[in-house]
């Protein structure tokens, strides 16, 4: 058999097995070179770590950026006035209304979530902070409703629940994300 034979079947083999893995090893070992062919190490220059830091944070900037910006949006769609004209169709019972929001701001987390590893750990904890928050004002203003409340009028409780803070627990989080987006520009 060819060399070329035996990769056509190992490549066969790889996929009938259903691993990546498996083939990875496998095909890793045809292009491993000998001893003899790799050349020597080169020696690097005092200053190349600075310049991998630098290259590092030249590709890291970018997604950091895109999940502060992700991070603001999750912010301003889980703040309740938005959330609540957003979520709220037709003629919505309070307790539709209220799994609607909670779902909502479920949802919106969970496509979120990864972007914690881009951001401080502040940041993220008031993020999560805010969600919770958000969500406990949610079921606050669910419990005080009676069985046949509308959604409207879940809507007047979490609104007259909102206007007693000072401020809202996303825009706390979204000034600190803020101040934080201004440090690292």
């Amino acid at each position: 058999m060819e060399s070329k034979d035996i990769m056509l079947l190992v490549i066969i083999l790889a996929v009938i097995l259903g691993s990546g893995f498996i083939f990875y090893i496998i095909v890793g070992g045809f292009n491993k070179k000998t001893a003899s062919q790799t050349p020597a190490p080169t020696p690097q220059p005092a200053h190349q770590p600075t310049k991998a830091v630098d290259e590092k944070e030249k590709h890291l900037f970018p997604l950091k950026l895109q999940a502060y910006e992700r991070i603001v949006l999750f912010m301003e769609r889980i703040e309740p006035s938005s959330l609540v004209m957003r979520t709220k169709e037709g003629e919505m019972t309070s307790a539709q209304l209220h799994g609607a929001l909670l779902n909502n701001i479920r949802q919106e987390y969970e496509h979120n979530v990864a972007q914690q590893i881009y951001i401080s750990e502040n940041a993220w904890n008031l993020v999560k902070q805010a969600k919770e928050e958000t969500i406990r004002i949610v079921n606050i203003a669910a419990n005080s409703m009676d069985k046949d409340s509308s959604g409207n009028d879940l809507t007047r409780d979490i609104f007259e629940k909102m206007m007693v803070l000072p401020k809202s627990p996303s825009q706390i989080a979204l000034d600190y994300v803020k101040q934080e987006i201004k440090e690292i520009i």
